[in-house]
């Protein structure tokens, strides 16, 4: 038989459940600038973990060094071409948004393919919008500056050896080093503050890290891939920026069936417009085909169906996480989203017989 809960350990409980709320609202107002270090050294740690329990069996138990060592390796596979590649890419989309205006300016006065040339489907088309011509190019050096801008001011953060950055990756590799040698210990600590049954427990950090596990496989094996056949498409197109489009296709790739296609399909539109038919045609045969193919056979085989979560439902996550979070709402958008699913079918379990059948 339960005891009744007095008035007096309630107010305890309601004091303590208040401090605690307190006191980790301050603690993180206090480490704001560092939690997306620390929230991406918490990835890492995931996606390394199954190396380190790797090499900690091969060194005999010695965790620290297993972690220096995958630290070590890290720096040299990942880190330093990631910079080298970071410096082009910054380069590019300096280069890239500065001539966006310009071009749409010198575009909308420039003699195009009279319409008889165009193809029969796209005839009819380009004398309903040619009315429109001139204020559909402004609107769309306007949307194009601004992405355009946001991906500099994105990428140019990285690129910059500020103090900050450099406190925030110190920050990284540190925090990095503890979760691998820590991290399952972590784990369990957090699963045990959970005021949940152990299955509920277990159900909502596993799912939690699935959906980890989905999105990187997702941005770094499938973006990856993508994002060279769209960089290579659009280098033998004659397209400026191949290695810049490439990598804005590598992140976007995240969203599934629209990541690669906002980026060449435009691109195709283009390459029409000023009557490099045999270009536009060749790109959008091979972003239909050749990319395409990568998200409808290889993603499901490489991802799985860790994410859980519809299409539509993955890509509001990942662009609110975007706004919200940053470039780390690539990732952290689609965890809050399943974790919130997760939530959501224990409480429908939770309230069964309250709940309208």
């Amino acid at each position: 038989m339960t005891q009744p809960v007095s008035k007096r350990d309630t107010l305890h409980q309601s004091f303590v459940l208040g401090a605690l709320l307190l006191a980790l609202a301050g603690f993180l107002g206090m480490i704001a600038d560092f939690l997306v270090a620390l929230l991406l050294a918490a990835v890492t740690a995931g996606l390394l973990h199954p190396a380190q329990r790797w090499l900690t069996h091969l060194f005999r138990g010695r965790s620290g060094a297993a972690a220096i060592c995958l630290l070590l390796l890290a720096l040299l596979a990942i880190v330093l071409p990631l910079a080298g590649l970071t410096g082009v890419v910054a380069a590019e989309a300096v280069h890239i948004t500065g001539q966006i205006r310009p071009w749409v300016q010198q575009f909308a006065t420039r003699d195009l393919p009279a319409v008889e040339e165009l193809p029969g489907w796209a005839q009819h088309g380009a004398l309903m919008l040619e009315p429109y011509r001139d204020s559909l190019l402004q609107k769309a050096a306007e949307v194009a500056s601004s992405l355009g801008g946001w991906l500099v001011a994105n990428v140019s953060t990285v690129t910059q050896g500020t103090i900050g950055f450099l406190l925030s990756l110190f920050i990284m590799t540190y925090a990095l080093y503890y979760f691998l040698v820590d991290g399952e210990r972590l784990v369990a600590a957090l699963k045990s503050h959970l005021p949940l049954s152990a299955a509920d427990r277990d159900l909502v950090v596993d799912r939690g890290l699935a959906v980890t596990r989905a999105s990187l496989k997702g941005i770094l094996i499938v973006g990856a891939l993508q994002g060279f056949l769209v960089g290579l498409s659009f280098a033998v197109a004659g397209l400026s920026g191949a290695v810049f489009w490439g990598t804005l296709v590598f992140v976007l790739s995240a969203i599934p069936g629209l990541g690669a296609p906002i980026v060449w399909v435009p691109a195709a539109i283009y390459l029409a417009v000023t009557g490099a038919f045999g270009a536009a045609i060749g790109l959008a045969l091979w972003g239909a085909l050749v990319v395409g193919l990568v998200d409808n056979i290889l993603r499901p085989l490489i991802v799985g169906r860790d994410a859980k979560l519809p299409d539509v439902v993955v890509l509001v996550a990942i662009l609110g996480g975007i706004i919200t979070f940053g470039m780390i709402g690539l990732i952290l958008g689609p965890i809050i989203a399943a974790v919130l699913d997760t939530l959501l079918g224990i409480y429908r379990r939770a309230f069964a017989n309250q709940l309208p059948r």
